[in-house]
């Protein structure tokens, strides 16, 4: 049974969404600048601030502070819409992010502040730039340059110093420090978290809803899968849907009473979607 998440309004969480089965969810700058459109969009419909942010290949990290819409929501949004046109530019039907993501609570200054430095630092790790100011899809370059816009940078500022001249110096002179060590991540970020970091995470259920968002589907799509529509055009997305369901460790009466057909119905989707699978791996 999966731990049920801890929202709250004005809370600050550190969140990371990887792509599934750790595949690219970033091909491209267009794809990124895309991300980073809708996040500005997102901030302006459910009022959320954002302090930092990467994105790497594979996955993203966030570091924001819910107001009264709860991150949950914030997050659908941003996956669902990114999912949406992934699959449309880059012309595949398949589920883009893999399991939920992981968020946990920030509870102080000095974790922020680590957190955010942890964030900068990932690119260089992951051999992406030599040099943290080298990377420009993480929210350094606002910092390093005080530039407004997407990023709220104040808030950070505002703990260094209330001189911005100041701040913006003392930031660039702390985040060039040495990259924390290895062993001190677990303290900053989560023993969970940094399992998950290392592709250490057990597996966690996901749930149907969030299976079916991911997809890239809008609205009225999905109702009509959960409908039970035999809509020629739907079965890629259901062939996908069900797929991923049973990875997840579903039963094919669940995947049925969820999409509202049959169990046998779910079985052929499954035996019909294999079996071209097959064809083309002979091929």
């Amino acid at each position: 049974m999966r731990e049920k998440r801890i929202e709250f309004e004005g809370a600050i969480y550190h969140v990371m969404q990887r792509g599934n089965n750790k595949e690219k969810i970033f091909q491209s700058d267009a794809d990124k600048k895309f991300f980073t459109a809708e996040l500005a969009n997102s901030k302006k419909k459910y009022g959320f601030k954002l302090f930092g942010f990467v994105l790497l290949d594979n996955h993203y990290h966030l570091l924001l502070q819910t107001g009264t819409i709860p991150l949950s929501k914030i997050m659908q949004r941003q996956n669902s819409l990114y999912s949406r046109y992934y699959n449309r530019v880059h012309e595949r039907i398949d589920h883009l992010f893999g399991l939920r993501y992981k968020s946990i609570i920030v509870e102080n200054e000095k974790y922020l502040f680590s957190v955010l430095r942890y964030l900068h630092w990932n690119p260089v790790r992951a051999g992406m730039a030599n040099d943290v100011s080298d990377y420009k899809w993480s929210s350094d370059v606002f910092y390093r340059q005080g530039r407004r816009g997407l990023v709220d940078t104040n808030f950070i500022y505002n703990i260094i110093s209330d001189n911005r001249s100041i701040a913006i110096k003392e930031y660039v002179r702390l985040v060039q420090k040495d990259s924390v060590l290895k062993n001190e991540h677990k303290y900053i970020i989560g023993e969970d978290f940094f399992k998950d970091l290392l592709g250490e995470a057990s597996q966690e259920k996901k749930i149907l809803d969030s299976i079916i968002f991911d997809l890239g589907l809008n609205e009225e799509q999905i109702k009509s899968i959960k409908g039970g529509s035999r809509s020629r055009k739907l079965k890629p997305y259901k062939e996908a849907f069900i797929k991923e369901a049973l990875s997840q460790g579903y039963t094919i009466k669940e995947i049925g009473e969820f999409l509202s057909v049959s169990d046998k119905a779910v079985y052929k989707i499954k035996q019909s979607s294999s079996g071209r699978e097959e064809m083309l791996t002979i091929q």
